[in-house]
């Protein structure tokens, strides 16, 4: 057998994520399922789990209020010479001798470490000590006193089920009880005429029924309210223990791809550097001349590959938060000069027209060269790769309204749809539509510029429309302004 704080111990374990059994709530769904007949929850570890809960949220306004119906139980007290002048003393007894006394003692002893809401049956009997007391001064009054008073019950019994929060079926027992030994007590021990007895019933019947229905809806919507409470618990614990495996996953993830991406660069770099030594014949002929072409495919195929791997290793860092800068003065405009060098040749090649424009005088920027050079890269192959035959791809340089450093690339490609704009900036993430089917891709371009530009404090923002073609803005601070006669002593207390 367990006891009650075994039983409540064992719910409260299973709500938070793990039972007695060692089974998370996950895998078993409390039943929080209700008897509307008794308001019990048919699952005895959630009942006796409620029922703590209640009884010590509530058992100082029951106290309170068991004092309080006390005080005016003795209060009533000032009608008795008028209404019952014949048994005043007994009546007085009753109230200031028996009743309040025993109202008093129940309080009292609510306050001992014993006293849990398994003896809340005791605090019923608060309800019923006052309205038997009424019923014993009908018993012992003479007309009219005994049929008068019948209405003290009807107050008592309406206070304690409609302000007291007892349990449903204590507060009704104590209600049927009060009304049997009222109807016994009117019929065989102090009778009253039959039509008063009949109008007091009347009243008396439809009080208590009341009383007890509100007494029912008042628990029944505590134990909803606890319910949804009790569900919305659980379901943030299933949530934050998702979310915390979800975590993990991606963790093993990136470890895995930083590791793989780290382990493949370096037999990469080796067949890269031989096969271009067969390609340049740099040791002499190779005999036949298809074979220095095969070095230059393996050669620009280990290039692509290398490009990808450094691609996944850098997402990885920056998914970790270990991707960090290496910042140093440089001038965007000789920068990108560089880079677009590469892109030249390939333009041709696809019949792409590709156009460098400086707007302006540029200053310098602190930032980290690798990670600038990646992020025209990423968004100069991205715009060539989609811009078919005949197009145009224009990079742009310059200042802004708001005195920023933008960085634009322009096409006149495919575009891609508006909802499809934030799903691009997703890892491994590419917009399906016949144009990207034919073309080789991670989807970890865009991201990776995300990534970079958050970083530096920048931002990177896409505008497309279909069929017309993308407009991608790279925006770098003015914070990171620096003038070129400083960039020397920058570069130089960096280096330091």
């Amino acid at each position: 057998m367990l006891g009650q704080g075994e039983v409540s111990a064992n719910y409260k374990g299973a709500r938070d994520g793990v039972s007695a059994a060692g089974e998370t709530v996950f895998d078993r769904a409390p039943n929080f399922g209700i008897n509307l007949s008794t308001l019990r929850f048919r699952d005895p570890a959630i009942e006796d789990y409620f029922q703590i809960g209640n009884f010590s949220q509530n058992i100082a306004l029951t106290r309170f209020s068991i004092a309080g119906g006390a005080l005016i139980f003795a209060l009533y007290a000032l009608l008795d010479p008028y209404i019952i002048p014949e048994i005043t003393f007994e009546a007085w007894i009753i109230r200031f001798g028996i009743v309040g006394p025993l109202l008093m003692a129940i309080v009292a002893f609510s306050y001992a470490p014993i006293f849990t809401y398994r003896l809340q049956g005791l605090l019923a009997l608060s309800l019923a000590l006052p309205s038997l007391g009424v019923v014993a001064m009908c018993a012992l009054a003479t007309s009219p006193g005994n049929h008068l008073y019948y209405a003290g019950i009807i107050i008592i019994i309406g206070y304690n089920n409609c302000l007291w929060r007892l349990g449903y079926m204590h507060s009704t027992f104590m209600s049927l009880l009060v009304l049997v030994c009222y109807e016994l007590v009117v019929t065989f021990i102090n009778p009253v005429p039959a039509d008063i007895l009949l109008n007091n019933n009347a009243f008396m019947c439809f009080a208590i029924g009341v009383s007890v229905f509100v007494n029912y809806i008042q628990e029944y919507q505590l134990r909803r309210g606890f319910v949804d409470k009790e569900k919305l618990r659980i379901e943030q614990r299933r949530s934050e223990r998702l979310l915390s495996r979800s975590e993990a996953a991606n963790r093993a993830k990136n470890d895995f791809l930083a590791i793989m991406s780290h382990e493949l660069r370096t037999p990469l770099n080796a067949i890269i550097g031989f096969s271009e030594i067969i390609a340049n014949e740099m040791f002499g002929p190779v005999g036949q001349e298809k074979y220095a072409d095969y070095a230059g495919d393996i050669r620009s195929s280990g290039t692509h590959l290398l490009s990808i791997i450094n691609d996944i290793l850098d997402i990885s860092k920056a998914e970790a938060g270990k991707l960090s800068l290496e910042e140093e003065p440089i001038d965007p405009v000789d920068a990108l000069n560089r880079s677009m060098q590469m892109f030249r040749l390939r333009a041709a090649e696809i019949g792409v027209d590709l156009t460098f424009r400086v707007r302006g005088d540029i200053p310098w920027i602190i930032a980290d060269p690798r990670l600038f050079n990646q992020v025209a890269i990423n968004l100069t192959s991205n715009a060539l790769k989609f811009t078919p035959e005949g197009g145009r791809v224009w990079i742009e340089i310059g200042i802004d309204a708001q005195g920023n450093f933008g960085l634009t690339v322009k096409d006149t490609g495919i575009g891609i749809k508006r909802d499809d704009v934030e799903r691009i900036f997703e890892p491994f993430v590419q917009v399906e539509n016949a144009m990207s089917r034919t073309h080789q891709g991670t989807g970890l371009g865009l991201p990776l510029v995300r990534k970079i530009m958050s970083l530096h404090g920048g931002t990177i923002e896409l505008e497309s429309e279909v069929g017309q073609g993308t407009n991608a803005i790279a925006t770098f601070p003015k914070s990171r302004f620096v003038a070129p006669d400083a960039a020397g002593d920058i570069k130089w207390n960096a280096l330091a």
